[in-house]
């Protein structure tokens, strides 16, 4: 008797183990489940809202920060009552649905996410804020009007069981002004080159090669190798290893609300309706005279004379300037958007039409001869490719190259050559302050 008493309450306690432990497992499934869903619906957030954030001119916002404003109040544009702050923090407009409504996970049963943006000084994240909290992060205590260009994510990852993870990332506005020519892989440098102003340095994300007698107001770096020779005048520090700086990727169709005109890729000048101005398929003078443009079939649109019209101009193919349009003393208003490759020579004035936008190419940028701006209006040229830079141009502004996947041919490394000069004072909102990256990451419970 004694030996069966032990032998069913060793049994009972094998079974209670063995049940003990299958829910220990099945807790362990849940919560592991929950914390990826969490992460899923961050990492989605963030992939959508800093492209967003990232295109806030395109999207007819004035500022980063207006931006950042209309996502706190949500679809409705509205705060002050029950209902109207319903979907403040809601990310319907980027396609995530409104909380308490969740983002399934594939066929996994139970398992979803949702996710909500706050200001950081926002209440209802759970976290209550002194008066001295909201000076030390320069905040203003209104959870629908940011002060600090600074977000918080929040997702939950809900599991079986009712289990559930909450994770929060902040988003923040790139601290770092780009200096004035950053490049997301190699650069070279020669000849005798000038850049000045407040941002007048440079940065490649690869390997820089300085020589000549280049003359840098700032700092010369790179995350690569940095070589160096000849005699150039470097007002900061030089250098290679340096840590990568965020590059805004470049996409012609971000900035194409932009443009007045499209040239589109039959031959026609049309508004941003599609009406038809002028068609240089069939006359091309007409287009020529009234706007200075020419349509050069396979080979896209070109300005070859010495006139030009003032205008923002979506290009659907390659675009070249050759001509002389403009002067010193009446330079012409223009910004260039291509979904191809950018050469600009001769001996154009150009000045920016679009505000802080001077060229966007989906392609390759090259510019030499005598092109102008004047140094008191600058202007961001954006290449998704490669650069080159020659002759003597007087550029204002910044430039940004992504040095994506070589597939247009006109450049196939970027260089600077020659005795270009590029003035350049940090002013510009398209190198980093439209750019918004995750900082802080931590799990609440």
């Amino acid at each position: 008797m004694m030996l069966l008493l032990v032998l069913s309450a060793l049994g009972a306690a094998m079974t209670t183990s063995g049940q003990t432990e299958i829910m220990v497992a099945r807790n362990a499934v849940g919560a592991a489940q929950a914390h990826a869903a969490a992460e899923s619906g961050l990492n989605h957030a963030v992939e959508l809202m800093t492209a967003d954030l990232q295109q806030f001119e395109a999207n007819g916002f004035a500022s980063a920060g207006a931006a950042v404003n209309s996502l706190l109040q949500g679809p409705d544009g509205l705060t002050g009552t029950a209902a109207t702050d319903a979907d403040n923090g809601s990310l319907e407009s980027l396609g995530i649905p409104r909380p308490p409504a969740q983002v399934a996970l594939g066929a996994a049963n139970g398992v979803s996410y949702e996710v909500r943006v706050f200001d950081d000084d926002d209440p209802a994240r759970g976290t209550m804020m002194t008066a001295a909290d909201l000076v030390r992060i320069g905040e203003d205590n209104d959870p629908t009007v940011d002060a600090n260009l600074t977000l918080v994510l929040q997702a939950i990852g809900y599991a079986t069981d009712n289990t559930r993870v909450t994770l929060e990332a902040t988003l923040t506005n790139a601290a770092t002004v780009l200096p004035a020519i950053v490049t997301g892989g190699d650069l070279t440098i020669s000849g005798n080159p000038t850049l000045t102003g407040t941002s007048g340095g440079v940065h490649a994300n690869a390997d820089l090669d300085i020589s000549g007698n280049p003359d840098i107001a700032l700092n010369a770096t790179a995350s690569g190798v940095y070589t160096e020779s000849g005699t150039p005048n470097i007002g900061g520090i030089s250098g290679g290893g340096h840590a990568t700086v965020p590059i805004p990727p470049v996409a012609a169709i971000d900035h194409k609300p932009l443009a007045d005109f499209i040239l589109n890729g039959v031959g026609q000048l049309t508004d941003q309706a599609g009406t038809v101005i002028c068609d240089a398929s069939a006359d091309n003078a007409a287009c020529r005279d009234a706007f200075g443009w020419e349509f050069d079939g396979p080979n896209g649109w070109k300005i070859s004379g010495n006139s030009a019209a003032d205008g923002s101009f979506y290009v659907e193919g390659d675009a070249r300037v050759s001509g002389n349009p403009g002067s010193a003393a009446d330079p012409v208003a223009l910004t260039i958007i291509a979904e191809g490759s950018i050469e600009i020579s001769g001996n154009p004035n150009f000045t920016p039409d679009t505000p802080e936008v001077m060229f966007v190419s989906d392609g390759d940028m090259k510019i030499s001869g005598l092109v102008a701006m004047p140094l008191t209006i600058e202007g961001a040229i954006l290449v998704k490719e490669q650069l080159h830079l020659s002759g003597n141009p007087t550029l204002s502004g910044q430039i940004i190259v992504e040095d994506a996947a070589d597939v247009h041919t006109l450049v196939t490394q970027s260089t600077i050559a020659g005795n270009p000069l590029i003035s350049y004072t940090g002013t510009l909102a398209g190198g980093a302050a439209g750019l918004f990256t995750p900082g802080a990451w931590r799990e609440i419970r």
